[in-house]
This record gives C-alpha cells, sequence and structure tokens, in this order.
C-alpha cells in the first residue's frame, strides 16, 4: 500500500521545523548507512541534497528525503515496514509516525496518545 512515514523529533511530525533534525546530522547518517543508497538530487543551486533509496526486506523500494527537519519515507510497503524506519528514527533519537499520526517503534505500533 502506498503510505508515506515521516522520522521527526518534533511530538507531531508536521511540527518538524521547531524541533528539526538538522540536514548535516541526517547527510551524514544516511551516508553511513549501508542500506540507504544515494541515488539523485533534489532542490536547485544552494538548497540541493541527495535523495536516498531504500530496499525493504520484502523487496519494495521507498524514498528517503529530508524535508524541514523531517525525514519523510515514500513508498509501497508491505510487511512491517515500521520495523525498519523504527531503527533509524531510533538511531537519531526520533520518532516515527504514520500520515494519520499513529506511531511506531523497531518492536510495533505504539497505542495512541489521545
Amino acid at each position: 500500500m502506498g503510505y508515506d512515514l515521516h522520522i521527526s523529533r518534533a511530538e507531531e511530525y508536521y511540527d518538524s521545523d521547531a524541533h528539526p533534525i538538522p540536514l548535516d546530522e541526517w547527510l551524514s547518517y544516511a551516508e553511513g548507512t549501508p542500506t540507504l543508497r544515494a541515488v539523485g538530487w533534489l532542490g536547485r543551486d544552494e538548497e540541493r541534497q541527495p535523495h536516498y533509496e531504500h530496499t525493504c526486506a520484502d523487496g519494495s523500494v521507498v524514498s528517503l528525503t529530508w524535508f524541514e527537519g523531517a525525514i519523510e519515507i515514500k513508498g509501497r510497503f508491505g510487511g512491517d515496514a515500521y520495523r525498519e524506519f523504527g531503527a533509524i528514527a531510533e538511531d537519531l533519537q526520533a520518532n516515527l509516525q504514520g500520515d494519520h499520526g499513529e506511531r511506531y517503534t523497531a518492536r510495533g505500533v505504539l497505542p495512541p496518545t489521545r
């Protein structure tokens, strides 16, 4: 199913600009992570940054990009994508959240906070 996940240090991913993951920190992490591959560029001139891909355990390929202090993960996920991306969020001392506000860790779905 096509769905977006967000890695953010904010309580809600849409507030990531208030509690950002700095771009240079993300780039350093991504470049040092063998499961992430730089596959192109987004933006222009000094705003330009690499775009990364990750092949999930089920073979699906998703994209990861930095946007306004958060990491946006887009693609068609099969299986338990939170297990793979929950670990990245934990490495970055951040949260993994879906489009509808659900929260994940590398071990599973967290209960709603509301």
